[in-house]
């Protein structure tokens, strides 16, 4: 008998250690900057630790992937709360004391960035192990919300205490990440590849070997490739709208309050979306949800023209973000089911690390539009952009294929023909890929 996701006790732990994970994150990272700006007046520097931060999350999600697949997942999530902890505390310490040294406010950066590389994509690699094939589609899209509300809260969080005091950002970050590693010391996993990977280590290839395999994997699976460049696609578009909403915002001089509108516009789009995303995904397709993603987002993109109003601004990009969760939910959840779960932390990193340049590359790309043709070329540009996501959903064959994640993935990585079909989760036949993977079995309750 499958038990609820309500009941699911280890998917509650494994949620909630990610959630508390994600707020304390999501406070250092707008707390870090103010409190270099108070310390060294600077704001490059206060630029440099964000990069630091960025730079290293991306570049440790290269071999991150391969370890997590070599490694005990709950261990690797048990080790970067660890680390982060003592930095974190010890930072609020400094604080409170004489003062920090901005060489010391630059390891915490890198320390910060390089167990979040780790943490996602073990997490996001244990879910499957912990919920039924048919209830990814509701754990991806709760995820999806709970990082939303992370990205609400975090930023008033962090302003509010950096008020109080300047240590107690971090202080709390502390106590987040520390409450995280004692959720996750209670949570049932079992090593990568399932009960009877051990037999696989004397094979174990180099970490180059193990990356391109990996790499190799999503390569071969037409589904997977194509969904995953439209999404990076539309990720890198909405990215540089939202810097070019901002330049738009300064050079017309919106009051600050408008311009902060926008920000709480788009995070409760993204959050109403993801909310509401499981009955989306029931009632859409994924192929139709990137279809009416990207002729949504044309139809509206050049209203941004029309009028200098900040909450015009916010109301289109919000609806953007609405949508957003029920194509990522599509996209995580037959990743997911489809991928074996001996590959399924190179797989998690290589999309997670597709997204982080996506995310990198948004704010240059709008940067560079604006400066070069200004604004009004740059909105367009974008409009057109996600007018090809449409375009390309309609006629790709692989993503023509793509109207289902709930039937079983071929080998090939298509869909069964028969999407309505829900195959059972304790048949061994429904498996995706060669061996059995634990996306198809019971929750564990070991």
């Amino acid at each position: 008998m499958t038990l609820p996701l309500r009941r699911n006790t280890n998917y509650h732990l494994l949620w909630g250690s990610q959630a508390l994970s994600e707020l304390g994150a999501q406070i250092s990272v707008f707390a870090l900057p103010l409190l270099v700006l108070m310390l060294t007046d600077s704001a490059v520097d206060a630029g440099a630790a964000g990069a630091v931060s960025a730079l290293t999350r991306l570049v440790v999600l290269v071999p991150a992937g391969a370890l997590i697949d070599r490694w005990h997942r709950k261990r690797i999530m048990l080790l970067c709360e660890l680390a982060r902890v003592p930095m974190m505390v010890g930072l609020a310490l400094m604080l409170l004391g004489d003062g920090v040294a901005f060489g010391y406010i630059l390891a915490v950066a890198v320390v910060d960035g390089a167990a979040a590389a780790m943490f996602a994509p073990a997490e996001e690699a244990a879910l499957p192990q912990v919920v039924t094939k048919e209830q990814l589609p509701t754990a991806v899209s709760v995820s999806a919300a709970r990082s939303y509300l992370a990205t609400l809260a975090g930023p008033g969080i962090g302003g509010f205490l950096f008020t109080a005091h300047k240590a107690l950002p971090f202080l709390v970050n502390g106590v987040t990440y520390a409450g995280s590693f004692v959720m996750l010391l209670f949570l049932r996993l079992t090593g990568p590849g399932g009960p009877g990977a051990a037999g696989t280590a004397g094979a174990r290839r180099s970490l180059v070997g193990e990356i391109g395999e990996g790499i190799g994997w999503i390569w071969r699976r037409p589904v997977i490739r194509a969904s995953m460049a439209v999404a990076v696609g539309v990720s890198v578009c909405f990215n540089a709208l939202y810097l070019i909403v901002l330049t738009l915002a300064q050079r017309a001089k919106i009051p600050a309050a408008e311009i902060g509108a926008i920000g709480v516009l788009v995070g409760a789009g993204g959050l109403a979306g993801a909310l509401l995303a499981p009955r989306m995904h029931r009632l859409l397709t994924p192929r139709a949800a990137i279809i009416l993603l990207g002729w949504l987002g044309a139809g509206l993109t050049p209203l941004l023209l029309v009028r200098t109003s900040g909450y015009l601004f916010g109301a289109v990009l919000a609806a953007i973000a609405f949508l957003a969760p029920t194509v990522q939910t599509a996209v995580v959840t037959y990743q997911m089911a489809l991928t074996p779960d001996r590959l399924r932390g190179r797989v998690s990193a290589a999309l997670g690390l597709a997204g982080g340049v996506a995310g990198a590359a948004g704010p240059l790309l709008g940067g560079v539009l604006v400066d070069a043709g200004g604004p009004a070329q740059a909105v367009l540009t974008c409009a057109g952009v996600l007018l090809l996501a449409a375009l390309a959903a309609g006629v790709s064959p692989a993503l023509r294929a793509f109207t289902s994640v709930h039937g079983t993935p071929d080998e090939d990585g298509t869909p069964s023909p028969s999407p309505s079909s829900v195959p059972s989760a304790a048949d061994p036949a429904n498996a995706a890929g060669p061996e059995p993977t634990s996306a198809t079995s019971e929750p564990l309750e070991r």
